[in-house]
């Protein structure tokens, strides 16, 4: 029998891998892990504050050497920042040991639900979050289309996008 894969779901902020993670994990009945919850917990502060204190430069070291933590020795579905698929070494170990999907989004969704916690995203001017997620977007868009799988979370209620990436998971561990 081939080797589970376990699932990474990548894209912008904003646009529900937590969430979506945790829920694909309980009905699967394996294991979530949000990479950004590992980091406050190892740092033992927020990532707001890892910003604040220590820059962007340090949290993405600190996010890599997460990720690398993390073992592949049973399936599980794991939920990685937004700026995490940007690391090219985080990424080319993605799509070699995992199978990867990108929630997309349109930036306008993406900017109304920011503007409700705008606070705890320090990739994001408060005073001009449109331009911030615009521009995040843009840089961002052609590396998560890298993934292995699109799901367009527009269109999509979140129990069609739980479905989904369900269906998907099970096609490519089957």
């Amino acid at each position: 029998m081939a080797t589970l894969k376990s699932l990474v779901l990548v894209g912008m902020m904003g646009t529900g891998k937590s969430t979506i993670g945790k829920e694909v994990a309980k009905k699967l009945k394996i294991e979530f892990i949000d990479t950004d919850m590992l980091i406050e917990d190892e740092a033992n502060m927020t990532i707001t504050e890892i910003f604040k204190q220590n820059g962007e430069k340090y949290f993405r070291e600190l996010e890599e050497k997460t990720f690398l933590k993390i073992k592949n020795d049973k399936e599980k579905i794991i939920s990685v920042g937004g700026g995490a698929f940007i690391n090219e070494f985080i990424r080319k170990k993605i799509l070699k040991e995992y199978l990867s999907i990108w929630l997309n989004m349109d930036e306008d969704l993406i900017i109304n639900r920011i503007k409700r916690n705008s606070k705890k995203r320090p990739m994001v001017d408060p005073n001009n979050i449109e331009k911030s997620i615009k521009n995040l977007k843009k840089a961002r868009d052609p590396i998560y289309k890298l993934a292995n799988y699109e799901i367009n979370c527009n269109l999509n209620s979140k129990n069609k996008i739980i479905e989904k990436i369900i269906d998907f998971y099970e096609k490519n561990n089957n």
